[in-house]
């Protein structure tokens, strides 16, 4: 693990945001997501890639694909395509970010780095759950081995497929694209929202009530102010 020392100009040419949605969010929602990504990344080129016409960063519109993992995972690889940096960190259409997420710079431009320090929201929830293990949304990679990584899982298989929810498992029986992932800790938690319209309803985590977290605060004030 390490962080870049370099100026702020050689920084943002290092990494790149890569914002992915299917759009099945609220509009609302999704643009208060996007007002603190704005907010706390400090200036981190960003590249969207939505299934409908967003202005956040350079747009990439991919039109209604449908709503799975194949696809989401698709539209990584087209905003790969468009990038770059050295790195792409996720950003997603749930998830609230503090700065320190987007402060991180890996040593390691072929190994995935994720962020441990994970918590959930549940539906209808005024309190937050641990995530212990790890997302794809809360992770920062070289973006030439990422695009690598995903050339090879799509390797004839078709341009979309809304039937592959579990992506790349219905390929290769793996339940990540990546064989190899490495783990940081961020200073601050990670937070993702589950309101019912994401693709999944569920995520495992810890079921134990947590009423403040660092940065966020109180649990009740968070949902009121963002959800």
């Amino acid at each position: 693990m390490g962080r870049s020392r370099g100026s702020k100009e050689e920084i943002l040419m290092l990494k790149t945001i890569l914002y992915y949605t299917s759009n099945r969010e609220t509009p609302e929602f999704e643009k208060r997501v996007q007002d603190n990504i704005l907010k706390v990344s400090g200036g981190i080129p960003i590249i969207s890639i939505s299934q409908k016409p967003i202005k956040f960063g350079k747009n990439i519109c991919v039109g209604g694909v449908g709503t799975s993992g194949f696809n989401m995972f698709r539209q990584v690889q087209i905003g790969l395509l468009e990038t770059h940096s050295q790195f792409v960190i996720s950003a997603e259409a749930d998830c609230l970010y503090p700065p320190d997420y987007f402060q991180f710079t890996p040593k390691q431009v072929t190994v995935p780095y994720r962020d441990s320090n994970l918590y959930v929201m549940g539906n209808r929830r005024d309190y937050f759950w641990r995530k212990p293990e790890g997302a794809t949304h809360a992770q920062i990679v070289g973006t030439g081995f990422y695009l690598r990584v995903l050339n090879k899982l799509f390797e004839g298989a078709p341009k979309w497929s809304v039937e592959e929810k579990n992506f790349p498992k219905e390929r290769n029986g793996k339940n990540d694209v990546f064989d190899t992932i490495e783990y940081w800790k961020s200073e601050n938690p990670v937070v993702q929202i589950k309101t019912r319209l994401g693709m999944r309803h569920y995520t495992h985590s810890e079921r134990i009530p947590i009423y403040n977290l660092d940065y966020w605060r109180d649990s009740k004030q968070f949902r009121k102010t963002y959800v």
